[in-house]
């Protein structure tokens, strides 16, 4: 008899813990999927911002071929954007 006891107490424990762990990984798994349903939304952002980025640098390209002593402009702007971070610094 005193062998049902200690199952009967073994099965109620098991099955609290299995109740207790599946409310866990439930739990866990919605936080997963929002965490995945963010990264998402945030690459499909960077993909469109990389497009948008790649089109301004291809019409720069063009503008620059169009236009060559901009190219003088555009080269002096850059060195002054360094020459000011250096003499900041």
């Amino acid at each position: 008899m005193e062998n049902f006891i200690k199952a009967d107490i073994f099965f109620f424990i098991t099955s609290i813990f299995v109740v207790i762990l599946t409310i866990v990984l439930a739990i866990g798994a919605f936080y997963v999927i929002a965490i995945l349903r963010d990264l998402k939304h945030i690459s499909a952002r960077a993909k469109v911002e990389g497009d948008e980025l790649m089109e301004d640098i291809k019409n720069l390209r063009q503008n620059v071929k169009i236009q060559g002593a901009g190219l003088k402009s555009i080269s002096r702007f850059f060195s002054s954007l360094f020459n000011k971070k250096k003499n900041n610094h």
